[in-house]
This record gives C-alpha cells, sequence and structure tokens, in this order.
C-alpha cells in the first residue's frame, strides 16, 4: 500500500495551451531545464519526462514546433556556469548522494541529450522522439538518431 502510494503516482499535468504563445515559452524552458537537471529527484524527473512527453503529442502543429525549436536551443539556455559544476563535484565527493553522483555524470553529457535521453523512456517516447526529429534541425536530429541507435559520442575516427 505504501509502495502504491509512492510510486503509483500519475505524472504531473503539464498545462499548456495548444500552440504555446509567447508568454507560455518560459515556462516551457523552465520544464525543459528541470529535467535536464534532474530537480526534483529521478523518481520526479521520469514523471516529468512523461508529461513532457505527453504534452508534446497534445499539442498543434505550431505548439509542436515550439517545443522541437526550444528543446533545440537547451544547450545555450540550459549551459551551468563553471562554478556551479565545480560545485557539484565536490559536493558529490563530500556528501556522495546518488543525485550528486549524477550531476558529475550529467556534466560530460549536453542538457538537451539528457532531456532526449528521459524523454526517449517515457511511455511516449519513440513516438515523441520521432515527431520531434521531423520538425527539428540538424544538431538535433543527429542528436536523436544518436539516441535511437544507442551511440554516445562522436563516431570514430
Amino acid at each position: 500500500m505504501l509502495f502504491a502510494r509512492l510510486f503509483g503516482k500519475s505524472p504531473p499535468h503539464l498545462s499548456f495551451s495548444p500552440d504555446i504563445p509567447e508568454n507560455e515559452r518560459p515556462k516551457l524552458l523552465a520544464e525543459l531545464q528541470a529535467c535536464a537537471h534532474r530537480r526534483g529527484g529521478t523518481l520526479n524527473n521520469t514523471r516529468r519526462a512523461q508529461a513532457l512527453a505527453d504534452l508534446f503529442l497534445s499539442l498543434s502543429p505550431a505548439g509542436q514546433q515550439v517545443f522541437a525549436d526550444t528543446l533545440n536551443g537547451l544547450n545555450e539556455t540550459a549551459h551551468r556556469s563553471t562554478g556551479d559544476r565545480y560545485a557539484e563535484i565536490e559536493e558529490a565527493e563530500l556528501f556522495g548522494g546518488s543525485d550528486s553522483k549524477l550531476a558529475v555524470l550529467d556534466m560530460f553529457e549536453t542538457p538537451r541529450r539528457r532531456v532526449l535521453s528521459h524523454l526517449r523512456n517515457s511511455n511516449a517516447g519513440p513516438e515523441c522522439l520521432l515527431e520531434i526529429r521531423r520538425l527539428s534541425e540538424s544538431d538535433l536530429q543527429n542528436d536523436i538518431d544518436e539516441m535511437v541507435s544507442g551511440v554516445t559520442g562522436p563516431p570514430p575516427s
């Protein structure tokens, strides 16, 4: 019973207009950044990724384009400063919590790739990624192709 209450929660519902007007775009960006930085822990982030995938599939074509464009620019908008990254490494060394250890690993992957990875693992992930790929620019398309094929780095020379 306790586990059912803890782990049986449905993903949060993100309420956006179908076209994601200009005034809702900062909120979408904040949700994508929270997903990229694993805010709230692994379980909350899994739920957030599911909610983001569900949101994407419920949007109008214009809203899906805004979502893809926001995701495409995520590396620039969600980038952490060197000081923040160093603080995360120190925290992992001193306190060693699993979330802080994941933060160290996250430094070697772009925010956009982290979000794509979370989306891929959601229930609607494959469908969502294919649709995002169709709407995106070549950099994001390459990230999705690598994510789907399981490639985790640049091709060997």
